[in-house]
């Protein structure tokens, strides 16, 4: 495995997961409908642990179209998560949750950067 194939978000998560703080991530889920189109199971969430910091936005954020102000950086190890982290999803740290408005992740994949807002 290479460094940018996913062995650096391995070496990340070792290195920081121990000082990241516990978070779970709610996955959106689409509803389940019939076939004649009815809804038979509601859209909600599923609930995925992982280790995520949260900290002030910085200059490129707050400049960033969309930002208002009290929105937050979020980063999450990607080692500490399966999938993709998307912006109908939602994340709380520290007891509080976030809206998620726009996602990014570093070159080598090692974290999600997500710019949050309170639920």
């Amino acid at each position: 495995m290479s460094l940018l194939g996913g062995g650096l978000a391995q070496i990340f998560g070792a290195a920081f997961g121990s000082i990241y703080l516990p978070a779970t991530l709610h996955r959106r889920q689409a509803p389940t409908y019939d076939a004649g189109g009815s809804v038979v199971a509601g859209a909600g969430f599923a609930d995925v642990s992982c280790r995520a910091q949260v900290e002030a936005a910085g200059y490129a954020m707050r400049s960033a179209e969309g930002f208002v102000d009290g929105d937050v950086r979020i980063l999450i190890l990607s080692a500490t998560l399966a999938g993709a982290v998307t912006t109908d999803d939602e994340v709380t740290v520290s007891g509080k949750r976030w809206l998620i408005a726009s996602v990014a992740s570093d070159p080598a994949a090692s974290y999600w950067d997500l710019r949050g807002r309170a639920a």
